[in-house]
């Protein structure tokens, strides 16, 4: 196998060269590969969409959110005082239950 790596490294290079030829500057890896991959007809096309999925589709498919967008809202500064607060005592009440742990030996 070794030997023929580079007839088949030339080969590659032939081939990209002529898919690379035909169509503008790829603009990523990936399509320099599609395009390898069309010249040598190994990339399956997808097939038309029987008629029972195309009636069923309505003709304008707008795109629908699956998330609700954040709300921008900035918090004052006692909103962020209390928050605070609140975190302080969770943690104060997390070192007391820690205390009373007992490591074993």
């Amino acid at each position: 196998m070794k030997r023929y790596r580079p007839a088949l490294t030339a080969l590659f290079l032939a081939l990209a060269g002529s898919a690379y030829a035909q169509q503008a500057a790829p603009t990523t890896g990936g399509a320099l590969i599609g395009g390898v991959f069309d010249a040598l007809g190994l990339r399956k096309r997808p097939t038309n969409e029987p008629d029972f999925v195309r009636e069923s589709r309505p003709a304008q498919m707008d795109y629908v959110p699956l998330a609700p967008k954040p709300e921008s809202h900035r918090k004052t500064a006692a909103e962020l005082q209390s928050a605070g607060a609140s975190l302080e005592r969770a943690a104060a009440e997390n070192r007391r239950r820690a205390a009373r742990v007992k490591i074993p030996d």
